[in-house]
């Protein structure tokens, strides 16, 4: 019985740790690979500046933790500044709107900037979607998720709330929602939103790419050719230097319990209409959701997650951080960046005292050091604490019921 109740408690504290607790969000500033986790806790940081990713080499140099003040959130951070080197996060309390920022430059947290305006609409706790920015012009766009609201929009060098006139209601039915969908900036300015968990929305999302045009303000849903992969959520979706936007991993919407496939597709948007093609994959590192993937010269960076191809409560959690060639357009080859398994990074458990520890990046308003510990795997916040614990009393309870019955009957 008390394998069964490990087996539940390990179950449920995975489900969280990946599908509740969030995804990283990764940003290529200055040679550093910044990831941002899901919580204050999870950040850190590698240095590429003298790894090639060309000659297969892997990575071995410890990951360097960031740490950063307990009540900032990291919700769907976003890269902005006058040179883009500075990490937004848009805080959303009861008292109000905050906006945070880290200059990974000065490596210096600021807190409770100063901005301009508000953001339009009647409310402001759908302002974690995702976030894209435009590098060239520092402006920064989240759509909200609804077809009713359309993009909410920020300016990250004058710290100005910019609000949108237009919304996508006439291309899809009055009040439609999307979750889950990826941006997708090209270069002249159009926004692809790909794939995503519609609502009330009957046609394909895959096939008919929803798009926000940044320069004109409007909307337009782009049809593709070529056999669109199957509609999914979970995914990521990064841009390559030559247009084409590579689509990796997911969960199928049709059967949330499958992998969507293929597993790797690409859009080619130099093409009009936008072609769909399928390459080659090699080196498979598996059916991943809720993964982190930022592209980096000719390879895109992925790492985290979940892996789908293992089952029930062996769910695989992707803890080494991989990339993937996308040099040949017909073959991409997947191998190891880094491996967490190696250890590099500093952990403060007895059975780990020979690592020497690194001493993190302090934040300039903050007493307390923010721990690194287990920022894979324990990612659990005091209210999933307390929920647990009252699934495990109401487990127990159920428990001694059913042997009291049992002893009952057996009379």
């Amino acid at each position: 019985m008390f394998h069964l109740l490990y087996i539940f408690l390990r179950a449920l504290i995975i489900f969280y740790c990946i599908t509740i607790g969030g995804s990283f969000n990764a940003f290529y500033i200055e040679n550093k690979l910044y990831f941002i986790g899901p919580f204050s806790t999870g950040h850190f940081y590698i240095d590429l500046k003298d790894v090639s990713l060309e000659n297969g080499t892997i990575y071995t140099t410890q990951w360097i933790p960031l740490a950063s003040p307990d009540y900032i959130k990291s919700n769907n951070p976003f890269i902005g500044g006058n040179s883009n080197k500075k990490i937004f996060f848009i805080d959303i309390s009861s008292y109000g709107l905050y906006v945070d920022t880290f200059n990974t430059e000065l490596n210096e947290w600021k807190l409770n900037n100063s901005y301009k305006g508000l953001p339009n609409g009647n409310s402001i706790t759908d302002l974690t979607n995702s976030w894209i920015t435009n590098e060239t012009t520092g402006i920064s766009y989240s759509f909200r998720g609804s077809t009713y609201t359309g993009v909410v929009i920020f300016d990250t060098i004058n710290f100005a709330w910019i609000n949108s006139t237009s919304s996508p209601q006439n291309l899809y039915p009055k009040s439609s929602l999307i979750f889950g969908c990826v941006p997708v900036l090209l270069s002249n300015g159009q926004i692809l939103y790909i794939g995503g968990d519609p609502d009330r929305i009957n046609q394909p999302l895959m096939s008919g790419i929803l798009t926000y045009d940044s320069i004109k303000d409007s909307w337009q849903i782009n049809n593709t050719t070529g056999k669109a992969p199957e509609e999914r959520n979970k995914h990521t979706a990064v841009l390559a230097s030559d247009e084409r936007v590579i689509i990796y991993g997911g969960k199928s919407i049709l059967n949330k319990s499958l992998p969507a496939i293929p597993n790797l597709a690409v859009l080619d948007t130099s093409k009009t209409p936008f072609e769909w093609s399928t390459p080659i994959e090699e080196n498979s590192i598996g059916f991943l959701n809720g993964h982190t993937s930022i592209m980096v010269k000719n390879y895109m960076i992925t790492t985290f997650g979940t892996n789908s191809t293992e089952k029930g409560i062996n769910i695989g959690t992707v803890e080494n951080i991989y990339k993937l060639d996308t040099s040949n357009l017909s073959n991409y080859k997947w191998s190891l960046l880094s491996n967490f398994d190696d250890k590099s990074i500093p952990i403060s458990k007895s059975n780990s005292s020979q690592i020497s520890p690194i001493t993190p990046i302090q934040p300039n308003s903050a007493s307390d050091n923010a721990s690194f510990d287990n920022f894979v795997i324990t990612k659990l916040s005091t209210r999933w604490i307390v929920t647990i614990l009252a699934i495990v009393i109401i487990f127990a309870c159920l428990l001694i019921f059913f042997i009291y019955k049992f002893i009952q009957n057996k009379k």
